[in-house]
């Protein structure tokens, strides 16, 4: 461009689409405020009612100048609603919108398809104001395929109608939408302006904040048509400040990309920053699509001064190259499909309309064949009766056949309780056979002792400890088993309270401080200042004694011992780490089953236990998960999150 050559008025679609917004959009103030109140009355409608279509197309028309996606999405529910309640003004409206939706994203064929639907069905109703938008639409897409002789019939006939509306504001679209397509008609420049000012005195008379903002963008290229840049850049300028607070994010991609074409005009150099607030809220509001010409040209010239931001840019080049051909093949598919439900209705009207027809031809005969009438009339009491004996029949066969099910269904569902209760007495004989044998052998083996005449006297002291010590291990773990094992068969009742976790876990290290000296333990604790957990006490400290006791039982000597207890993300983890011999990996997914097939079974002699088994479960009922990991040789960790 030179320094000679006037700026055009925007990126090649730039005129057309505000055309269609002008035309679709209705009069609304603050954008956001309206659809907001538009979409809290929807309910009190009813979702089958004419008053709720209407409100999904408003909706629709008040989004294209703020989300698209939102727009055609209202709109496609309006389309489907007036379809199935053949609501003709409704889905002209809809159509309406969905031919400004399909022009946003450059599939201006799809969208002439659609204006000429919603114009027949305005026709169809005599909408005076609905008929002058479709034909400024229309002609208005005739002007930008460069086929300006057809285009003229339909924008006269536009002003024609509109001009006798009895509301003069629907009239400011057309005659905004006469002004962009023959303003550069030389024959028709002044009654151009005319039409511009005009539609600006109808919206400033009715404060119409989004048409006052459209036109006066209109206005301001109009005085750098005369010279007037600085002004004009500064007229937009605070129209485009004023459009993003009302919800117009389309307005603002628009007055943007004039201040761009105007700055580079006048070569200055704060042209790329117009360019990014143009794309800027070109992905605010969804119009991505139309902007693909100024992100090339973002992409090169950063490609030029700054590489690292040209990816950012490279990437959306390729985006909006990728979703153009789905959405034109979307809405071609949305077409034909609203295409091929209007063409069935029409043939079920036709349908009908013979069927009144033929129906008509036989009252006429009736009159003159009582007697086949009568005839006829036995024959269907009879037929009636028979069919009112059949039902009955059949009534009966289908609760008959639904007794049978249910009480299939009642033995299916007994016999898997049956074999549920099996199986849990199967895996508590296992358990039981397991955890109290060893103890139990221990006890005998040390008893055995007492027999032999060599083991000095002060040995019998140690084993007696060692003997009191296993037998109170035993009976706290038999205890906790019958515990257990009522909440399995009885049901559970979980009431939880509060509970201080550092006096939890103190409270469950007094019993191993004896063995934590024995072994030269360095027990450390790690445990947040006022932390609490909502939990059993009962199940919750039983969980905490046996992973403190397995923790101090299997640790080297002079090793470590780390409890900790954090919260993350509002609930409480508990981490219990020792320095022994691990887990081995073959192990670890059973390390909470009675059936353990690896190397822990064949080298330790110890499976996961009776107790871990019965931790998980008391922690599965205080809605918690309890784990393990270990590197199988030097540390195992055992944390339960609560």
């Amino acid at each position: 461009m030179t320094n000679n050559s006037r700026p055009r008025l925007l990126w090649t679609t730039g005129p057309l689409l505000c055309i269609y917004l002008l035309c679709c959009c209705p009069r609304a103030g603050a954008q956001q405020n309206v659809i907001r109140a538009l979409q809290a009355e929807l309910p009190g409608y009813g979702q089958d009612s004419l008053q709720y279509a209407n409100t999904l197309n408003r909706i629709s028309s008040l989004y294209l100048v703020q989300h698209l996606d939102s727009s055609r999405h209202y709109a496609e529910a309006a389309r489907l609603l007036s379809g199935r309640l053949k609501y003709p003004k409704g889905l002209a409206d809809a159509y309406m919108n969905l031919g400004a939706c399909f022009t946003f994203q450059n599939n201006n064929n799809l969208a002439y398809r659609f204006y000429l639907e919603s114009l027949q069905r305005y026709r169809n109703l005599a909408d005076s104001a609905g008929i002058s938008q479709a034909l400024a639409n229309i002609g208005a897409y005739y002007h930008y395929q460069g086929q300006s002789q057809l285009s003229i019939p339909y924008l006269q006939e536009a002003v024609s109608v509109g001009s006798r509306l009895l509301r003069d504001s629907l009239w400011v679209p057309v005659l905004s939408t006469y002004y962009v397509v023959f303003s550069r008609d030389s024959l028709r420049q002044d009654s151009a302006r005319w039409a511009l000012h005009k539609a600006h005195d109808i919206a400033t008379r009715y404060h119409d904040g989004r048409m006052v903002t459209y036109t006066g963008l209109f206005l301001a290229h109009e005085r750098m048509q005369n010279g007037q840049l600085q002004q004009a850049m500064d007229d937009i300028n605070s129209l485009v400040q004023a459009a993003l607070p009302l919800g117009l994010t389309y307005l603002a991609v628009y007055g943007n990309a004039q201040l761009d074409l105007y700055a580079s005009y006048a070569q200055r150099k704060d042209s790329i920053v117009y360019r990014e607030r143009m794309l800027e809220a070109a992905i605010r509001g969804g119009y991505k699509r139309l902007v693909m010409a100024p992100v090339t040209s973002l992409y090169r010239h950063y490609k030029k001064t700054e590489p690292a931001r040209a990816f950012h840019f490279a990437d959306l080049m390729c985006e909006i190259a990728g979703q153009q051909p789905e959405l034109r093949a979307k809405g071609e598919l949305d077409y034909m499909e609203s295409f091929i439900q209007e063409k069935e209705t029409r043939a079920l009207h036709l349908n009908n309309a013979l069927q009144q027809q033929s129906l008509a031809t036989g009252q006429l005969q009736i009159t003159n064949r009582n007697l086949v009438i009568w005839f006829f009339i036995v024959v269907v009491i009879l037929l009636g009766c028979l069919l009112v004996a059949f039902l009955r029949v059949q009534r009966r066969s289908v609760l008959r056949d639904r007794r049978y099910k249910e009480v299939n269904q009642l033995l299916l569902q007994k016999h898997r309780e049956l074999q549920h209760h099996d199986d849990f007495k199967n895996k508590l004989l296992s358990i039981l056979a397991h955890d109290f044998r060893l103890p139990l052998s221990q006890i005998i083996n040390i008893t055995d002792l007492f027999r032999r005449s060599d083991i000095p006297p002060e040995h019998f002291r140690d084993m007696a400890f060692s003997i009191a010590a296993t037998a109170n291990e035993t009976l706290q773990l038999f205890e906790t088993v019958l515990q257990w094992i009522k909440s399995q068969l009885t049901g559970f009742d979980y009431v939880p309270s509060v509970y201080n976790v550092k006096e939890l876990l103190d409270e469950a290290l007094e019993p191993l401080e004896a063995d934590i000296r024995d072994k030269g333990i360095v027990l450390e604790m790690e445990v947040e200042d006022g932390l609490t957990v909502k939990a059993d006490h009962e199940m919750l400290q039983f969980v905490n004694r046996n992973l403190l006791h397995n923790a101090v039982k299997y640790s080297r000597r002079g090793s470590r011992v780390i409890v900790s207890a954090v919260t993350r993300k509002q609930r409480v983890l508990v981490t219990v780490t020792n320095e022994g011999t691990g887990i081995h990996a073959m192990d670890m997914p059973y390390i909470f089953n009675h059936r353990v097939p690896g190397k822990l079974v064949s080298e330790t002699g110890r499976g996961a236990g009776l107790a871990l088994i019965i931790c998980r479960d008391f922690i599965e009922k205080m809605e918690g998960n309890i784990t393990v990991r270990s590197d199988g040789e030097n540390y195992v960790t055992f944390e339960y999150e609560m």
